[in-house]
């Protein structure tokens, strides 16, 4: 459990979490109300991109989350983690927050277990792929649609050229202003009514991303594995390069599918 936690507060906006989160690095935090340690939501970097015309946390974050105490058991919190498909669990004393276990947390533990397994039976072959030419703002789109956080780049011959993820985004993306203008004035068609109308700006505040084609942002030193590779190999790949998801390579260094942590921490859930 990680007690130095990180987190946002209500109210604030999605400039306050993107610059925690280029600060600390870390990709998801509790939200608690202003001035207390009292949990309300969590937020998460993913949340950001699915909501690029949303400003206010409050709206941005997933309220009532699952919590655990400081006396879960590790079984429990594992089979919770799998079953709900959580990423973290804030750990909770009453309403306060004193600590965060993240899906990071179990892929450490496996990279010292010595698990032998091939992580064959875990890949996912069922995986989406971008042209490194595709323009960057569609990919969020695609990565929304799809529920992926990361997406593997291939080039013009279909060979695994790069890989790109929702931090990229957050690396690349500006907060910009919007300003629309709506007329309030009176329904009545008086001609006296045009002259006496008023114009209400609104303005909006959304994420944008710059008009770059992918291959200008993407990783293209890719960490991969094979299917060969043992379950406790993967996760120490994972741990060192501080990824969540790799890409599968076959004997002719094609690209098959993806180890994602997740999948990853159910050969964890076998073992406790």
């Amino acid at each position: 459990m990680k007690t130095d936690v990180v987190y946002a507060e209500v109210p604030g906006t999605r400039i306050d979490v993107m610059e925690i989160i280029r600060k600390t690095n870390v990709k998801a935090m509790p939200v608690v109300k202003k001035g207390t340690k009292e949990i309300v939501g969590v937020i998460s970097q993913t949340d950001l991109l699915l909501n690029p015309d949303e400003d206010q946390i409050a709206l941005l974050m997933s309220r009532d989350p699952i919590q655990i105490n400081p006396n879960t058991s590790v079984k429990e919190l594992v089979n919770l983690m799998i079953e709900k498909n959580l990423r973290r669990l804030p750990v909770t004393k009453g309403k306060e927050v004193v600590g965060m276990v993240s899906i990071a947390d179990i892929i450490k533990a496996i990279s010292r277990m010595n698990i032998k397994t091939p992580v064959k039976e875990l890949i996912n072959t069922n995986i989406h792929v971008v042209w490194e030419g595709t323009p960057l703002s569609a990919v969020p789109i695609i990565m929304r649609l799809s529920n992926i956080r990361a997406v593997p780049c291939i080039d013009d011959n279909g060979t695994l050229s790069g890989i790109i993820s929702d931090v990229d985004f957050i690396k690349q993306s500006k907060i910009v202003s919007e300003e629309k203008s709506s007329s309030i004035s009176s329904s009545s068609d008086k001609e006296w009514s045009w002259e006496t109308s008023d114009i209400l700006l609104i303005t909006k505040k959304k994420l944008k991303l710059p008009n770059k084609p992918v291959r200008e942002v993407m990783t293209k030193k890719v960490v991969t594995i094979n299917e060969f590779t043992s379950v406790s190999e993967c996760a120490s790949r994972m741990r060192k390069h501080k990824i969540d998801q790799i890409p599968v390579l076959d004997a002719k260094g094609e690209l098959i599918g993806m180890m994602e942590d997740q999948r990853l921490a159910t050969a964890f859930q076998n073992k406790i």
